[in-house]
């Protein structure tokens, strides 16, 4: 059974990327964590298969949670998911492993035309 990690602190940002996942068919566990703590709780008690990390998350930031998924887990797909479009957070995230960047900042149809895409290309 494949496993999704969401880690975001906003509660809004989390119910929209459960629903998408729902949408998208994700028939696996979900796993969330609103702290860089919890999600690297989650990652050393679960396999992680795929995740959505928010770059600003409180005590540091997603690429530490990116990196250290990917030191668990170097398989895991890793998505980082900001409200924030800035280069700087897309190329660290990708530095430490993200595979692909969204923003939510960006029209609600967009991003969640983008968020499925990312879902159903990791449900292959």
């Amino acid at each position: 059974m494949k496993t999704f990690l969401i880690a975001d602190d906003t509660p809004r940002k989390t119910l929209l990327f459960l629903e998408l996942l729902k949408k998208a068919g994700w028939q696996g566990e979900i796993f969330t964590a609103d702290t860089v703590e919890g999600a690297k709780e989650l990652i050393d008690r679960n396999q992680i298969d795929s995740a959505f990390i928010d770059y600003y998350i409180p005590t540091t930031n997603g690429p530490s949670i990116i990196r250290y998924l990917k030191q668990v887990w170097p398989k895991a797909r890793v998505a980082l998911v900001s409200s924030i479009d800035d280069a700087l957070n897309s190329m660290e995230a990708r530095q430490a492993g993200a595979e692909v960047t969204a923003f939510t900042h960006d029209d609600p149809e967009k991003v969640e035309q983008k968020l499925l895409k990312i879902i159903r290309e990791w449900l292959k």
